[in-house]
């Protein structure tokens, strides 16, 4: 029996004032109907990406479409149909989005996301708009009382041996914007992450099964060595990845090549600073890793 074809299919993720992310809902008739997705649909025969994302916008919501950058894209396979979902974050466009095909709209916090019936593509989609392009290991209050005022960021929370994230510092580091992962090893960092409230945890890859939390809710992390383990990690349940070989940074094509399969957030390290952020990205990365300065037990980028 032949594969189904494969649908190339382009999607938006627009904000309001408050940072809510609009979803719609698949009216009554349709494939799924009932499940919330992000708007938009098939692009046409050789049509450009934000040519179509302009399009559809315009065709589903009313709405037209100023400035837009890529977020994320990933190959999904329904049991019926093979999809190819290219999803941009929309930054600017006029008019105010109604549903011009029937289907009910919301405006929904990130957060709040993983609580909707979304389809089981758009999930990944999801996890990319709840994290920070920019993510760094820290391993102290000090580290984070120097970020205040900075832009929101992705941290990954590596304790001293022996202690322990506070409740009071995770609420903290949240209010000002930020999110936090306890990273290190499985029993630990779970727990750590799950008593003082963080985000999730980041995880180094060793063949384990992590599927915690599988609306995501709770996102699980994985750190990774090589493009082999990262697959791995994606069929056990990871939520995003911090590929980061030991070696050094993945080369540009790397990047790319990874990016291109891996159909989740990657975040490419690890870098001593964020001067490789825009290099990452337009290889189809969701960011880049960080490594503290004060760990002397890993190489970082140019050293």
């Amino acid at each position: 029996m032949a594969s189904p074809a494969e649908i190339h299919v382009i999607a938006g993720a627009l904000r309001d004032g408050q940072g809510r992310v609009l979803i719609a809902q698949r009216p009554r008739g349709r494939h799924m109907a009932g499940r919330w997705e992000f708007p938009g649909g098939k692009l046409g025969f050789g049509e450009d990406s934000y040519s179509g994302l302009k399009r559809e916008l315009s065709e589903e919501l009313g709405i037209t479409v100023r400035e837009a950058r890529p977020l994320i894209r990933l190959r999904y396979e329904y049991p019926d149909r093979h999809v190819m979902i290219e999803a941009w974050q929309v930054t600017a466009y006029e008019g105010e989005p109604k549903g011009l095909d029937s289907q009910a709209l919301n405006w929904v916090r990130p957060d709040e996301l993983p609580r909707h019936d979304m389809l089981e593509a758009d999930r990944a989609i999801v996890t990319a708009l709840r994290l920070p392009r920019l993510a760094r290991v820290i391993s102290c209050a000090n580290e984070l009382a120097a970020l205040n005022g900075s832009a929101a960021q992705t941290l990954l929370w590596q304790a001293p041996p022996g202690d322990s994230l506070s409740s009071e510092t995770v609420r903290a580091a949240r209010t000002a914007g930020h999110r936090v992962f306890a990273f290190g090893s499985d029993l630990d960092a779970v727990r750590d992450a799950a008593l003082s409230g963080c985000d999730g945890a980041v995880l180094p890859w060793q063949g384990q099964s992590l599927h915690v939390d599988r609306d995501g809710a709770f996102l699980i992390g994985v750190h990774c060595e090589h493009a082999d383990a990262a697959h791995e990690a994606v069929e056990e349940g990871a939520h995003f990845l911090v590929v980061a070989p030991e070696a050094g940074p993945m080369a540009q094509e790397e990047v790319e090549a990874l990016c291109e399969t891996i159909g989740l957030p990657v975040f490419a390290g690890w870098y001593s600073d964020a001067s490789r952020l825009e290099r990452v990205q337009l290889a189809g990365a969701h960011g880049c890793a960080l490594l503290s300065s004060r760990d002397p037990g890993r190489r970082q980028a140019g050293d």
